[in-house]
């Protein structure tokens, strides 16, 4: 129920917080990327589901988040690319 989504949402809060510590202090970045997908691709799907809007307002917002998101993991991707 609410409790189980509200413990989700805080861990997935403290794993992207760690993560972006981490990558933006250049500590194990490598890892710190991988957290950072892990915890997106979850919240991307789940979270902004623009094709599940039923209005164009509310479909068009969560389609910019969606993409928002899709940028970052992307930017993520590179830098597991890093020798």
């Amino acid at each position: 129920g609410i409790s189980k989504a509200r413990e989700a949402t805080i861990l997935n809060g403290a794993v992207m917080v760690v993560g972006g510590s981490a990558l933006a202090t250049g500590i194990a970045p490598k890892l710190a990327s991988l957290l950072l997908i892990g915890a997106l691709v979850p919240t991307t799907y789940v979270g902004h589901a623009f094709w599940k809007e039923e209005t164009p307002g509310g479909r068009a917002g969560q389609q910019t988040q969606f993409l928002k998101n899709l940028a970052m993991i992307g930017g993520l991707l590179l830098v597991l690319q890093e020798k």
